[in-house]
């Protein structure tokens, strides 16, 4: 027989033994006994009683603190007398930062250095009789019988503040001439007069008021109205002589177009203001339900009317001498003063879409055009309601020295 033929019938004789097979499974078994024994050692023995797990511990505990010493008893014998040292900390301004970009808001902000705080404003030893030659100097468009029987009834001048880099003309119509020809303000000031029957005739000046300028004193308007919806920063020029018309009577009316708190016109207002008024002591606070503005006007109102996309946010001001110097209307009233509501307060004008207005009786196309796309709650009822707060605004700002001018007769 072959080689080969042997080998293969010797192979055939060892697979199919019943011996071999059987060799080759204990030699398996005991194969995987010793693995098992070698790879998973068996656990020590653990003591007899009821076996309790012990939280792991973390690895890497920190050092123990050190006891430091007790500090030595006071003797209760000593001379009652005795000066005990103190320790003072002196604070320095960096002490109450807030970084920037810590404060959310909308868009890219401008960062200028806070200016330090101090009293800068207020009646700082001002004669009674110059403040209420003053006073009578911003307020002569009533007479004193007017004064004594809290009539608010003048026909005065309202002014849009121009300023710099901001887009004060937002919710106004301009002509060619850059005259003011209708727009928020001039549609508020003609329901004012219409509510009064003329009494409160509050005449919106054509020309913007450039507070830059010295007309800004010269004139002396009883406030100004002051809008937008943009980042910006006052000059020094400007910041000056804000300073001089507040502390001589006068008064900032600011309505944030961008409506809501946070928003790139609210972060500028609220900085810029404490610019104008860098005391320490004095910051914008909410104007309360029983306030007079909302009490003791033309009309009574319970709650703060909503403005565009439905804010409202508290009314708020900040105060010079217990009177308001700068009241802030931050829920954007003035897009919806721009909805002319007709006599009669059921409808509103109707619209032009002529890039040439000659007349304050329209209403903006571009707002209802975008009604409920970018303009919200842009409604006859919502129009209504901050017309009303806005005519008690107005008729406050002209009376709110009237209990002082009284005294000094």
């Amino acid at each position: 027989m072959p080689p080969l033929e042997k080998k293969r019938v010797w192979e055939d004789k060892l697979t199919h033994s019943a011996f071999f097979l059987g060799a080759l499974l204990f030699h398996l078994v005991i194969f995987l006994i010793v693995a098992a024994w070698i790879i998973f050692p068996q656990a020590p023995p653990q003591p007899d009683g009821p076996r309790i797990s012990s939280p792991r511990v973390a690895e890497n505990l920190p050092h123990k603190p050190e006891v430091l010493p007790k500090p030595p008893e006071l003797d209760a014998s000593a001379n009652a007398n005795a000066q005990v040292p103190t320790v003072t900390r002196t604070f320095s301004e960096s002490d109450f930062k807030i970084p920037i970009s810590s404060i959310g808001v909308t868009g890219p902000q401008t960062i200028i250095e806070p200016t330090p705080p101090k009293k800068v404003l207020g009646n700082h030893g001002m004669s009674d009789d110059r403040r209420v030659k003053i006073l009578r100097g911003v307020l002569l468009y009533r007479t004193p019988g007017q004064i004594a029987d809290h009539d608010p009834s003048a026909t005065f001048p309202v002014y849009v503040a121009a300023y710099a880099k901001g887009d004060w003309a937002c919710n106004i119509r301009l002509d060619s001439s850059g005259n003011i020809v209708g727009g928020s303000i001039p549609d508020l000031a003609a329901k004012i007069s219409e509510w009064s029957h003329g009494h409160v005739n509050a005449q919106v000046v054509p020309k913007p008021l450039d507070i830059g300028s010295p007309d800004l004193l010269n004139k002396m308007p009883p406030f100004i109205f002051f809008t937008g919806h943009k980042d910006f920063v006052l000059t020094d020029q400007e910041i000056g002589n804000l300073q001089a018309y507040l502390e001589n009577g006068g008064l900032i009316w600011g309505d944030n177009a961008l409506p809501g708190h946070g928003s790139r016109f609210d972060v500028a207002f609220r900085r810029e203001m404490k610019r104008v008024v860098p005391d320490i002591d004095k910051d914008f606070e909410p104007v309360t339900m029983d306030a007079d503005v909302f009490t003791k006007s033309k009309f009574a109102i319970s709650q703060v009317p909503q403005g565009m996309n439905y804010y409202s946010e508290p009314i708020e001001h900040l105060d010079i001498d217990g009177k308001f110097a700068i009241l802030y209307t931050p829920n954007d009233y003035s897009d919806l003063y721009a909805m002319r509501v007709l006599p009669g307060d059921t409808q509103i004008a109707p619209t032009s879409n002529s890039r040439r207005y000659t007349s304050p009786l329209i209403t903006s196309g571009s707002l209802l055009s975008n009604n409920n796309i970018y303009f919200r709650n842009f409604t006859l009822e919502s129009a209504l309601a901050v017309h009303r707060l806005g005519m008690n605004i107005v008729i406050h700002l002209l009376t709110r020295f009237d209990d002082e001018l009284i005294l000094a007769h």
